[in-house]
């Protein structure tokens, strides 16, 4: 009969502690280096070694040539109280225009390591007209140098509703980001009467994008960013995983 610590062989007895150490392959890091592997064997490492590291599940890949560190989303994740990132104090009304999309960047903090989007905020201004579309892009950095933004979520079309009022739109397609991904949060106005609450006299910064109003926004933009020394008022709220 094989030893503990080794794969079946022909001899082995179908015994309880042989069944549970051999359905899943349980041995250190040089046992599991020196199988003779199978495709989609499984094998749980025990003692750090040999490539392995220690309490992690891998699988051998379909062509039987490496292993695969094995990945599952835990099914009993919770999520943490909502929070917000921090806005700009405004102090100015500003005339949107139809075909720019304006930002607001910030960083996903590192305390928990996957992270959702659940609400897109703006602060209208004196005049109310059309409807915003919001979202938010990845971007390489805040402020961002590379022209291409990938979209990762998109809100729902939202008709501008009341003067100089807080508005947010809390139905969003949000992909599961990263710990410290940075993002861009963008709102788009389809009419140029809207205005919009920001902060002036700041340094000048890529802030804006001259990317037509549509409701199905592209995955990729590509458009030159614009600077300014003004910041847009908009808020964004997320949750993580825990």
């Amino acid at each position: 009969m094989g030893s503990a610590g080794l794969e079946w062989d022909a001899t082995d007895q179908p015994e309880k502690n042989r069944l549970n150490q051999k359905t899943r392959f349980v041995g250190t890091g040089a046992q599991i280096n020196a199988l003779t592997a199978f495709a989609g064997q499984e094998a749980y490492c025990t003692v750090t070694g040999s490539g392995f590291t220690i309490d992690t599940v891998y699988s051998r890949n379909a062509a039987n040539t490496a292993w695969n560190q094995f990945t599952q989303f835990a099914t009993n994740l919770a999520l943490t109280t909502e929070t917000n990132i921090a806005v700009v104090t405004d102090n100015a009304d500003f005339t949107a225009v139809a075909g720019v999309r304006y930002y607001a960047f910030f960083t996903l903090p590192a305390t928990e390591k996957l992270y959702k989007i659940t609400g897109i905020e703006w602060k209208n201004g004196a005049t109310v007209a059309g409807d915003i579309v919001a979202g938010i892009d990845y971007v390489d950095a805040n402020p961002p140098s590379n022209v291409t933004a990938l979209l990762g979520t998109l809100a729902l079309v939202t008709a501008a509703s009341g003067v100089s009022a807080v508005q947010r739109v809390s139905t969003v397609a949000s992909q599961i980001y990263p710990a410290s991904s940075v993002l861009g949060a963008f709102i788009s106005c389809s009419s140029s009467s809207q205005t919009l609450r920001e902060q002036t006299g700041l340094s000048s910064q890529n802030q804006s994008k001259a990317t037509a109003y549509t409701v199905s926004p592209s995955l990729s933009d590509s458009t030159a960013w614009t600077a300014t020394t003004a910041r847009k008022y908009i808020k964004v709220y997320y949750q993580g995983f825990y």
